[in-house]
């Protein structure tokens, strides 16, 4: 698969992964009413700004804008948060995000208990210290989502 193809294909997927996160949060979630469907959204914004990361670095690659770099996440993120962030004007906040979703999903996996208080859900560690996800805050994330999504296609659509 050509670069520009990967790009577009990156790109694609991003903006799926809003639209499955977006869905969750206002039409299921609702309905619904289970804070455990917040773990759903998480994972779809993170996957959608994962997938909008890697277009821009796929399409700054291509420009030879940056080197050659590993496929596991933490090489990209530090090569995205150090390079692309800064020439692109990329809000800070976006980047905190980033890095607060995959916390969470950490978290998650290795939580040995998670419980609903209210609209929120809650997810401790070993040592029982807390990470409560709530509406509010998923809500902010997700516009923040949608920011980087935006960006993403304005980025990449300059030269084709």
């Amino acid at each position: 698969m050509s670069s520009i193809q990967e790009v577009l294909v990156a790109r694609d997927k991003a903006s799926q992964k809003y639209e499955g996160a977006r869905h969750l949060l206002q039409v299921t979630l609702p309905m619904v009413n289970d804070p455990k469907l917040l773990l759903g959204v998480i994972g779809n914004m993170s996957a959608s700004l994962e997938y909008s990361m890697d277009a821009i670095l796929i399409y700054e690659r291509l420009l030879r804008l940056i080197p050659n770099y590993n496929s596991d996440f933490e090489s990209r993120f530090n090569l995205f948060r150090y390079k692309s962030v800064r020439r692109n004007k990329i809000p800070a906040e976006i980047v905190h995000v980033m890095s607060e979703l995959r916390y969470i999903l950490e978290m998650h996996k290795k939580s040995p208990i998670e419980f609903q208080r209210g609209n929120r859900f809650v997810i401790c560690d070993k040592d029982y210290a807390m990470k409560i996800v709530s509406l509010n805050e998923i809500k902010k994330q997700l516009e923040h989502t949608k920011i980087m999504l935006d960006l993403t296609t304005t980025l990449t659509s300059k030269y084709f």
